[in-house]
Protein backbone atom coordinates (compact mmCIF):
# COMPACT_ATOMS: atom_id res chain seq x y z
CA UNK A 1 0.00 0.00 0.00
CA UNK A 2 1.16 3.37 -0.86
CA UNK A 3 0.52 6.40 1.31
CA UNK A 4 -0.60 9.58 -0.29
CA UNK A 5 0.42 12.85 1.27
CA UNK A 6 -1.56 15.93 0.61
CA UNK A 7 0.84 18.78 0.58
CA UNK A 8 -1.75 21.50 0.04
CA UNK A 9 -3.31 20.98 3.54
CA UNK A 10 -0.10 21.47 5.39
CA UNK A 11 -0.46 24.20 8.12
CA UNK A 12 -4.25 24.44 7.90
CA UNK A 13 -4.60 23.62 11.62
CA UNK A 14 -2.46 26.64 12.45
CA UNK A 15 -4.59 28.95 10.29
CA UNK A 16 -7.84 27.62 11.78
CA UNK A 17 -6.48 28.03 15.32
CA UNK A 18 -5.37 31.61 14.64
CA UNK A 19 -8.78 32.48 13.17
CA UNK A 20 -10.49 30.98 16.22
CA UNK A 21 -8.25 32.98 18.56
CA UNK A 22 -9.00 36.14 16.59
CA UNK A 23 -12.75 35.55 16.92
CA UNK A 24 -12.47 34.86 20.67
CA UNK A 25 -10.37 38.01 21.15
CA UNK A 26 -13.00 40.11 19.34
CA UNK A 27 -15.73 38.65 21.56
CA UNK A 28 -13.66 39.43 24.66
CA UNK A 29 -13.05 43.04 23.59
CA UNK A 30 -16.78 43.47 22.90
CA UNK A 31 -17.67 42.08 26.35
CA UNK A 32 -15.25 44.49 28.06
CA UNK A 33 -16.68 47.39 26.07
CA UNK A 34 -20.24 46.52 27.07
CA UNK A 35 -19.20 46.13 30.71
CA UNK A 36 -17.48 49.53 30.74
CA UNK A 37 -20.52 51.19 29.16
CA UNK A 38 -22.85 49.61 31.72
CA UNK A 39 -20.66 50.84 34.57
CA UNK A 40 -20.68 54.36 33.14
CA UNK A 41 -24.48 54.32 32.84
CA UNK A 42 -24.82 53.13 36.44
CA UNK A 43 -22.49 55.90 37.67
CA UNK A 44 -24.42 58.57 35.76
CA UNK A 45 -27.68 57.24 37.17
CA UNK A 46 -26.29 57.36 40.71
CA UNK A 47 -25.06 60.93 40.20
CA UNK A 48 -28.38 62.02 38.71
CA UNK A 49 -30.29 60.52 41.62
CA UNK A 50 -28.02 62.26 44.14
CA UNK A 51 -28.53 65.57 42.31
CA UNK A 52 -32.30 65.25 42.20
CA UNK A 53 -32.54 64.18 45.83
CA UNK A 54 -30.34 67.03 47.06
CA UNK A 55 -32.23 69.65 45.00
CA UNK A 56 -35.54 68.22 46.19
CA UNK A 57 -34.32 68.33 49.81
CA UNK A 58 -33.47 72.01 49.41
CA UNK A 59 -36.88 72.75 47.91
CA UNK A 60 -38.63 70.91 50.73
CA UNK A 61 -36.57 72.82 53.29
CA UNK A 62 -37.55 76.10 51.66
CA UNK A 63 -41.23 75.09 51.54
CA UNK A 64 -41.12 74.16 55.23
CA UNK A 65 -39.87 77.65 56.06
CA UNK A 66 -42.80 79.44 54.37
CA UNK A 67 -44.09 82.04 55.34
CA UNK A 68 -40.72 83.04 56.83
CA UNK A 69 -38.82 84.66 53.98
CA UNK A 70 -35.05 84.31 53.85
CA UNK A 71 -33.00 87.38 53.18
CA UNK A 72 -29.93 85.30 52.42
CA UNK A 73 -29.46 81.99 50.69
CA UNK A 74 -29.33 78.75 52.67
CA UNK A 75 -26.80 75.99 52.07
CA UNK A 76 -26.55 72.52 53.60
CA UNK A 77 -24.26 69.55 53.00
CA UNK A 78 -25.95 66.15 53.17
CA UNK A 79 -24.41 62.95 54.65
CA UNK A 80 -23.59 61.48 51.20
CA UNK A 81 -21.44 64.53 50.33
CA UNK A 82 -24.00 66.19 48.05
CA UNK A 83 -25.31 69.60 48.98
CA UNK A 84 -28.09 72.03 48.21
CA UNK A 85 -28.43 75.77 48.22
CA UNK A 86 -31.57 77.77 47.78
CA UNK A 87 -33.61 80.87 48.35
CA UNK A 88 -37.21 81.58 49.29
CA UNK A 89 -38.95 84.84 48.56
CA UNK A 90 -42.44 86.28 48.64
CA UNK A 91 -43.65 87.35 45.23
CA UNK A 92 -45.80 90.10 46.74
CA UNK A 93 -48.93 88.66 45.16
CA UNK A 94 -52.04 88.03 47.23
CA UNK A 95 -54.64 85.98 45.36
CA UNK A 96 -58.26 85.05 46.03
CA UNK A 97 -59.21 81.38 45.84
CA UNK A 98 -62.70 79.99 45.26
CA UNK A 99 -64.44 78.81 48.41
CA UNK A 100 -63.01 81.52 50.66
CA UNK A 101 -64.49 84.91 51.48
CA UNK A 102 -63.26 88.16 49.98
CA UNK A 103 -61.41 88.92 53.24
CA UNK A 104 -59.07 85.95 52.80
CA UNK A 105 -56.09 85.86 50.48
CA UNK A 106 -53.34 83.42 49.63
CA UNK A 107 -49.73 84.61 49.61
CA UNK A 108 -47.45 83.34 46.84
CA UNK A 109 -43.83 82.38 47.49
CA UNK A 110 -41.06 81.21 45.15
CA UNK A 111 -38.62 78.57 46.34
CA UNK A 112 -35.49 77.89 44.26
CA UNK A 113 -33.08 75.10 45.17
CA UNK A 114 -29.95 73.89 43.41
CA UNK A 115 -28.45 70.49 44.18
CA UNK A 116 -24.80 69.61 43.64
CA UNK A 117 -23.35 66.08 43.77
CA UNK A 118 -20.52 64.83 45.97
CA UNK A 119 -17.13 66.45 45.15
CA UNK A 120 -15.85 63.61 42.93
CA UNK A 121 -18.78 64.06 40.49
CA UNK A 122 -19.87 66.91 38.24
CA UNK A 123 -23.40 68.18 37.73
CA UNK A 124 -26.12 70.48 38.92
CA UNK A 125 -29.90 70.21 39.24
CA UNK A 126 -32.36 73.02 39.98
CA UNK A 127 -35.85 72.69 41.42
CA UNK A 128 -38.26 75.63 41.45
CA UNK A 129 -41.53 75.65 43.38
CA UNK A 130 -44.35 78.14 43.76
CA UNK A 131 -46.04 77.89 47.15
CA UNK A 132 -49.48 79.28 47.99
CA UNK A 133 -49.74 80.06 51.69
CA UNK A 134 -53.06 80.75 53.27
CA UNK A 135 -55.78 81.57 53.78
CA UNK A 136 -54.54 84.78 55.38
CA UNK A 137 -57.19 87.18 56.74
CA UNK A 138 -56.89 90.67 55.27
CA UNK A 139 -59.00 93.79 55.43
CA UNK A 140 -61.41 94.88 58.13
CA UNK A 141 -63.25 91.54 58.37
CA UNK A 142 -66.71 93.31 58.41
Amino acid sequence: MTMMTMSNERGSALIITLMLLLILTAIGIYAISISTTEMSIALQSKTGTALLNSADSGANYGIDQVPNVFTTAYTTTLPDGSSYSGTSRATGTMTIKPGFGANYRFADFEVNSTGTPPPQFVGQRTVQAVVNYGPVPVGTMY
